[in-house]
């Protein structure tokens, strides 16, 4: 997954880098009828990355993220409280409680994706970015 990002500062072989959370309408909010309002597209992310290439700050550059964690990433955060959520719906319908089963579920999900991040930054397994080329 490539990422153009800005250079921040640098030190040794890593560079601190920033770039806007994409969005799904790419932050042209005046054509968006979705309500999210214009802060999606304004949230900075700043990341450590592996300076490869030399960039000096300021440089506009592409980071890449190790592909496997950034899909392990998506799952948990996404994909595993919606079936939850999904599964705790349909379960709880049974007894009648399928819409609080089911947010039940949804919320399990996000532990388990919060739970799931401490573990990896505990052991040093966080994403790791690297920058790749100039932009």
């Amino acid at each position: 997954m490539k990422q153009k990002v800005m250079v921040l500062s640098t030190s040794g072989n890593m560079a601190r880098v920033s770039y806007r959370r994409p969005t799904a309408c790419h932050g042209d909010c005046s054509k968006c009828t979705g309500g999210c309002g214009s802060m999606a597209a304004k949230e900075e992310i700043i990341v450590s990355a592996e300076n490869l290439i030399d960039a000096k700050t300021g440089d506009s550059v592409y980071i890449e993220g190790e592909t496997k964690k950034v899909a392990w990433a998506i799952v948990l955060v996404y994909v595993i409280p919606v079936v939850l959520f999904l599964t705790g719906y349909f379960w709880g319908q049974q007894w009648g409680y399928g819409n609080l089963v089911g947010v039940l579920g949804f919320f399990l999900g996000l532990a388990l994706a919060v739970l799931e991040s401490r573990r990896q930054k505990k052991r040093g397994q966080e994403i790791r970015y690297q920058i790749v080329s100039y932009a």
